[in-house]
């Protein structure tokens, strides 16, 4: 990553993760959106989808993004459940709460 002073945190990130990330390995990702724009973060969420579907990849991923927890396929456990409970990404709390800020200010995006 000799070019990493030409790019932004957030583009820094997305370069570590498109080289990094190699076939049939297990990845333990702690918020690996915290760095990142929204767009970043979806395409974070696509590369991790697409290395899961074609190239073998597991991850078990840690994050309160919702472009990351609504990936396909992915099973989501709320960690503040108690016990802890698999559950649709929508029912979070943490998505709750931009659901309802949104849902706040949609006369806002009408404009």
């Amino acid at each position: 990553m000799a070019n990493a002073r030409e790019w932004s945190n957030g583009e820094s990130a997305m370069q570590f993760f498109d080289q990094k990330l190699q076939d049939n390995h297990l990845y333990l990702l702690d918020e690996p959106e915290n760095s990142l724009s929204p767009q970043h973060q979806q395409e974070l969420a696509q590369l991790l989808t697409d290395s899961a579907r074609f190239f073998g990849c597991q991850f078990i991923i840690a994050t309160h993004s919702p472009f990351v927890l609504a990936m396909p396929h992915a099973k989501v456990y709320d960690l503040d459940a108690t016990p802890v409970v698999a559950k649709p990404w929508q029912a979070l709390p943490a998505i709750q709460v931009y659901a309802a800020f949104f849902a706040q200010h949609r006369d806002e995006f009408e404009q």
